[in-house]
């Protein structure tokens, strides 16, 4: 029996009274976002459609924008509210459920950030293995230990196990200036397409954070030096006779 797709569920609960539940489904081996049966997709998901600057997708006709059309299910639901507007959050998977009162746009851009990183985009796909252990809500430091974990991860793995590649900073920071690319040019889509502002900020609160990386990067996790200071050597394999 093939295993079931994983599902990541935001329910939020807005002024007066009123609730929004958007339930996302991943592929089960390879956690991309599976697409949901609707309507034809707006214009303003179309590639030609204020493209980001590095997008290395052909732009052909009809072509579209992995992380515009996986936005364009759900986004214009929030096009009657403002960024500040406040909301409690809940956010709901197989093996928890977290609950967050904060503002419309935070919300919004804890899930831009998982489709963004599910949708198919290629300069979103190194957060794919971040959004397989989703974190709503996460701190920068949180967000850029998790980034920084995967990476080495994922780079101990490309190496077949043999740790033989060397990782840097430098090669996460690069990650995050293609992202903050991204950020911008559906920040462009966006403000073109709705009359308010709560789906432009979120996409807004996602690049301030990938701007900030490579100003922050080596100093967060100096700071995280001491944690790892003091722990003793793993003992010696014993050898079996």
């Amino acid at each position: 029996m093939a295993p079931e797709p994983a599902t990541v569920t935001y329910l939020f609960h807005l002024a007066a009274g009123r609730d929004e539940r958007i339930t996302l489904r991943f592929a089960p081996e390879t956690h991309l976002l599976l697409p949901e049966d609707g309507d034809a997709p707006p214009a303003w998901t179309h590639l030609a459609f204020h493209p980001c600057a590095p997008c290395p997708l052909a732009p052909t006709p009809g072509a579209l924008c992995p992380f515009a059309r996986a936005l364009g299910g759900f986004v214009h639901r929030f096009d009657a509210f403002y960024s500040y507007e406040r909301a409690v959050v809940e956010v709901i998977t197989a093996q928890r459920t977290m609950v967050a009162p904060c503002s419309l746009q935070e919300a919004l851009a804890s899930i831009a950030g998982l489709i963004g990183a599910t949708s198919g985009c290629p300069l979103l796909a190194f957060f794919r293995p971040m959004a397989r252990f989703h974190l709503p809500f996460a701190s920068e430091q949180e967000t850029l230990v998790r980034a920084f974990s995967l990476h080495l991860l994922g780079e101990y793995l490309k190496a077949g196990g043999s740790g033989a590649r060397p990782v840097s900073v430098e090669a996460l920071e690069a990650r995050y200036a293609a992202v903050s690319e991204v950020n911008r040019g559906m920040a462009n889509r966006l403000r073109a397409a709705f009359s308010r502002d709560a789906a432009v900020n979120a996409i807004i609160i996602l690049d301030t954070f990938a701007q900030a990386v490579p100003f922050v990067a080596g100093e967060a996790l100096a700071e995280l030096r001491p944690l790892f200071e003091g722990i003793p050597a793993p003992p010696p394999r014993s050898v079996g006779r």
